[in-house]
């Protein structure tokens, strides 16, 4: 892997072509066909203001994380538990839902139907396990409605909502502990609703990837040891394939049906070494480390476990872009790279 240049934001959240939409601590950058719109969210509590100016304060704080998703020419964004709409013709910001367990979803877990209904789940540490909401949007993010609940004490948390183009169907992956981690599969309107899995780590993952016959995911446990698993369609059996290093987070499907994956260094038995490794597929079969990073040797708790994450958007193996959290050398910043 080469690294073409690194860039001072905290995160790449969307890179295609002419566009990319960046963040650092609450300043939105979306640049799209030479043109740059900056946007900053509401931060009405002074010491946040001021602890906000730091990397290693905005990091111990949380203060860093956001989430803004393109819809539309549109900006969905979520940071401290608020859901905004911005719209970019108009450069308006208009607050649109308070969450309920979170502050902020995991990465790339906010998506769509080709016919523009928006789906996400909330993802937070919910330690009484409170009732876990899935919100629909059929106005581009304008408005939201709470499509699917989650009874209490049935899961943690939700990882991410997906789109099946092949059966037009929105997969919804839960966890993290013994009997909260499914696949949820379900129509549109969360009405015709099946579950996959037996509630344990092999079906606690935090992406998925559809093909016309399978559906992979990677594990994502630091109880134990985490494995690459496939789905037939047909007879809905299981397969275990290879083993990771860790627990991933997040995927990246390259043109060209190539893919990448990084481990998170947490802690727990299922994290192998003491290493966050970047692995590439080309076949869906064989992940293969191509470079290992280092975590930066502060606190787990407080500081956050080492994560590579990657940016939405149609990528190459040419150009794509990540972005890293408490990894040594390149924590707070983004990368473009190639292979």
């Amino acid at each position: 892997m080469k690294i073409r240049s690194r860039i001072d934001k905290e995160i790449i959240h969307f890179a295609q072509k002419d566009s990319m939409i960046s963040s650092k601590y609450r300043t939105i950058s979306y640049k799209h066909n030479g043109r740059e719109i900056k946007v900053k969210l509401p931060e009405k509590n002074i010491l946040k203001q001021i602890f906000g100016l730091f990397r290693l304060s905005r990091r111990a704080l949380r203060l860093d994380k956001c989430n803004v998703f393109l819809h539309n020419d549109n900006l969905i964004i979520i940071r401290q538990g608020e859901v905004y709409f911005y719209n970019t013709a108009e450069d308006k910001l208009t607050h649109t839902l308070s969450l309920r367990n979170c502050r902020n979803v995991l990465h790339q877990s906010i998506n769509s139907t080709p016919d523009g209904y928006i789906y996400f789940g909330e993802y937070g540490l919910n330690p009484d396990r409170n009732t876990v909401p899935v919100y629909r949007s059929k106005d581009g993010g304008m408005s939201w409605q709470e499509i699917y609940t989650f009874p209490a004490g049935s899961i943690k948390h939700v990882h991410g909502c997906y789109y099946d183009k092949y059966t037009d169907k929105i997969w919804v992956c839960t966890g993290d502990f013994e009997g909260e981690n499914w696949l949820l599969v379900a129509d549109r309107e969360f009405k015709d609703i099946t579950k996959i899995g037996d509630g344990q780590q092999k079906y606690r993952t935090c992406n998925l990837i559809f093909t016309s016959s399978e559906v992979h995911w990677l594990m994502d446990s630091q109880l134990e040891t985490s494995y690459h698993i496939v789905l037939d369609r047909t007879t809905n059996k299981t397969t275990v394939g290879q083993k990771l290093m860790g627990p991933v987070w997040y995927i990246k499907e390259l043109e060209g049906n190539k893919y990448l994956a990084a481990t998170a260094q947490e802690i727990g038995k299922g994290v192998l070494d003491e290493k966050v490794h970047l692995y590439y597929s080309e076949d869906l079969k064989n992940w293969e480390t191509i470079r290992t990073f280092d975590h930066d040797g502060l606190h787990k708790k407080y500081f956050k476990f080492g994560v590579v994450g990657f940016a939405d958007g149609r990528q190459t193996k040419e150009e794509f872009y990540m972005f890293f959290e408490a990894v040594k050398g390149f924590d707070g910043q983004s990368i473009k790279c190639s292979l």
